[in-house]
């Protein structure tokens, strides 16, 4: 790696914090973080000591011997999954390692990138949310195009909530509540308007940008690597994220039930068929690409991905459940690093989507809606379920990192 003779310890630590900063934006996981801020300033001559959270980052250089180390810390108050951003800063670290870009050219290339617009409109992001309903409905029990109609529409007034100009700051708090609120409205009103369909399904569907299945697996990928701080936190955001959607649809269950309304059992449905399973599947991938930051350019590879987990999960359909999500999990982590030793891109653009269709949120908030309900013994075996799933996907991924290790960090 290209090294800066000039670069004094204090530019050196202004570049990692800003590096690691804009990385925790885009959500990079801490125990990744930690690594390649570790190796950024061995390249440049100096020790370090990462230090990550969620919400924060604390690095501490240190440089020739006798010389005072030098301290910073960054508080981290936004983060998301920006897919596209985080193949924009892994550019900016390779060309620094190359010596492309000189540190301070590659500290103006970020803040350009932090700038920088949206890559998606408010309108790209709406119908991304639709897609994502819809096409996942039919995962999740739906079988007809009305199933995924009405989870479309409630899918896209979710993502008009969420990506309001004029929301309130404090909004922010309680989206996942007002999520699950309005899910459970657009579901009552669909099923008694239109009765016979699955409300379970809806609800599941319009919510899934929320479920919070990627902050607990990674959560627990972090407990795995001894990240305790930062695996804690996201396991307990996740779990209050949980909370928070079961409380929103409880309140409408609630005043269901006050009205007297009744909307009837659904009504038995044949299984949707390999081409409406096959188109749900194209819908979801490319929304899912659009709402974790792909460029359009890159959307090809959330269909890739998504598409060689959904056949993945057809070869292991005779597997045990747990030994089913290990497997697939084990072979989408080593097709991404492959990806990432074939493009020299991070290896987290194929993983990350077809991640979404493996991530236990779903269980995990059944288990706590039957608990709500009072089915203690649905909603506690359903909680093992999401502990022995999560579990199994942890254990597939780092496993695939050992036997086909990535080239690198990101």
């Amino acid at each position: 790696m290209a090294r800066t003779e000039t670069l004094s310890a204090q530019e050196a630590l202004e570049y990692v914090v800003e590096l690691g900063s804009a990385l925790m934006s885009a959500g990079c996981p801490t125990h990744r973080l930690e690594e390649l801020l570790d190796s950024v300033a061995k390249a440049q001559g100096f020790s370090a000591d990462v230090f990550a959270v969620p919400t924060g980052l604390f690095v501490t250089l240190r440089g020739a011997e006798g010389t005072p180390p030098v301290f910073s810390m960054a508080r981290v108050s936004t983060w998301s999954t920006d897919l596209h951003l985080l193949g924009q800063l892994d550019e900016v670290v390779t060309d620094v390692a190359s010596g492309v870009l000189s540190i301070p050219e590659a500290r103006a290339r970020i803040r350009a990138l932090k700038q920088a617009p949206p890559l998606w409109g408010r309108g790209a992001k709406v119908l991304a949310g639709m897609g994502a309903s819809a096409g996942s409905v039919v995962s999740l029990g739906g079988s007809s195009w009305t199933d995924s109609l009405l989870a479309g529409v409630g899918g896209g007034l979710l993502a008009l909530l969420l990506t309001s100009p004029r929301r309130q700051p404090g909004v922010r708090v309680l989206e996942n509540f007002l999520g699950g609120l309005l899910a459970g409205l657009v579901a009552m009103a669909a099923t008694l308007v239109w009765p016979g369909h699955a409300r379970d399904a809806l609800v599941l569907a319009i919510i899934i940008p929320l479920l919070p299945g990627l902050v607990l697996t990674t959560g627990l990928a972090e407990l795995t690597y001894r990240n305790l701080v930062a695996g804690s936190s996201r396991l307990f955001h996740a779990g209050v994220t949980l909370l928070s959607l079961v409380f929103g649809i409880g309140a409408v269950v609630t005043l269901e039930a006050k009205l007297g309304l009744s909307p009837g059992a659904a009504a038995p449905r044949e299984a949707a068929g390999l081409l409406w399973n096959l188109a749900a599947l194209g819908l979801s991938s490319v929304s899912y690409g659009v709402l974790l930051g792909l460029s359009r350019k890159e959307l090809g590879v959330a269909v890739g991905s998504c598409a060689f987990v959904w056949v993945s999960t057809w070869l292991s359909r005779y597997f045990l459940v747990d030994l089913a999500i290990f497997a697939v999990a084990f072979a989408l982590a080593a097709a991404a690093n492959a990806y990432a030793r074939i493009t020299s891109r991070p290896a987290q653009l194929f993983l990350m989507p077809g991640m979404l269709l493996l991530v236990p949120g779903v269980v995990g908030f059944r288990g706590l809606d039957a608990l709500l309900r009072g089915d203690v013994a649905a909603g506690s075996a359903q909680l093992a379920d999401l502990l022995l799933v999560s579990g199994a996907l942890v254990t597939g991924l780092l496993v695939a990192n050992v036997v086909v290790p990535p080239e690198k960090t990101l």
